[in-house]
């Protein structure tokens, strides 16, 4: 009985936190100047106003504590009585902070898809803002970045075979850069991946199952195609990886190509039609002495078996799946490097 009480104690105290928060936010609201989203105000902060006495409830208590569980149920439950209060009353408000505290507790809970669509939701409630002054944007907000840092000291642990192999220091400003150059679709794509690849390698590294190599194989085929989007998006193209890159690496391009006549040459072995097949051509793509060729044929045999194969029984592969991440991300800095991205 006294372990009931102790969980009742946890839901009332809970309870009491959400209904002052909620008591503080309907006060706001009612308080609050006429917003439009077509005219924000030109005070930033003052989009905030009616929803700070409630915000600081919870980062002053849960947030504090870091109980993010926690926290996701108090900004849903806030978030559920604002948009009630707009439609009870034909008005709007200004929902960016209330989105970004959200989206950000359950990226700390490993919520990846959940955070990341709540933190671009954000982005656009605040974008008549950043859009004149980029330091507005949620990506700015050190609520979010703690989070992307930690997904870039990952990144850049795996730098290592880049560094290595082009006699090149990728650093902190080196990542920074990289993913400031994308554009948000893609940048949210990009570290929401990356983070979902670092948490399930943590899980299959601690009992080895099917299902997490099957998360990390399929965050593998969006890291690819996030490398797809990014290229098409930065250099108004279309097309699938090959063509994307016999584009951008043409004769005419002005870019060193000297490995593109390899890569053209061991194309075939990007084509798997069963994971025996897969094997065996990551396996001859190994071989191959040039770094660069190496990378982005290691990146289309993933995107192409991937796309049409979900077995993942194959231990060579697995064995081997943090080489092919990091060649895969190699792949990325190069393009980087060469303005592609």
């Amino acid at each position: 009985m006294v372990y009931i009480k102790a969980a009742r104690d946890i839901e009332t105290n809970l309870d009491f936190i959400i209904r002052s928060g909620v008591g503080l936010l309907t006060e706001g609201m009612s308080k609050a100047k006429k917003f439009t989203p077509s005219t924000p105000f030109s005070n930033y902060n003052e989009k905030n106003e009616y929803f700070n006495a409630a915000n600081n409830i919870c980062q002053f208590s849960l947030w504090k504590l870091e109980r993010y569980d926690l926290c996701e149920i108090y900004y849903a439950v806030l978030l559920t009585v604002i948009k009630e209060y707009e439609r009870g009353n034909n008005t709007n408000f200004n929902k960016g902070m209330v989105y970004a505290n959200l989206g950000v507790s359950q990226v700390a809970q490993g919520k990846i898809d959940e955070g990341f669509a709540n933190i671009l939701k954000a982005h656009i409630e605040d974008e008549p803002y950043h859009r004149t002054d980029p330091s507005k944007s949620v990506f700015k907000l050190p609520l979010y970045s703690q989070f992307e840092d930690r997904t870039k000291d990952f990144i850049l642990k795996h730098s290592e075979l880049y560094q290595k192999e082009e006699s090149k220091i990728v650093d902190k400003a080196f990542i920074d850069r990289l993913v400031s150059s994308l554009e948000t679709d893609s940048r949210i794509l990009f570290i929401s991946v990356v983070e979902k690849i670092r948490r399930n390698l943590e899980i299959n590294n601690d009992k080895d199952n099917r299902f997490t190599r099957l998360q990390i194989f399929l965050c593998l085929q969006d890291l690819c195609l996030s490398i797809e989007s990014a290229l098409k998006t930065k250099n108004n193209l279309s097309g699938t990886l090959k063509p994307l890159l016999d584009n951008l690496f043409s004769t005419s391009s002005g870019r060193n190509r000297t490995w593109k006549i390899l890569f053209d040459n061991n194309y075939g072995f990007t084509t798997s039609n069963n994971p025996p097949a897969f094997e065996n051509n990551l396996k001859e793509i190994q071989k191959i002495g040039d770094h660069k060729a190496r990378r982005l044929l290691i990146c289309c045999a993933v995107r192409n078996f991937s796309s049409h194969n979900l077995d993942v029984g194959n231990d060579y592969v697995f064995k081997n799946i943090e080489v092919i991440f990091d060649n895969i991300l190699s792949a990325i800095f190069f393009l980087h490097d060469f303005g592609c991205i």
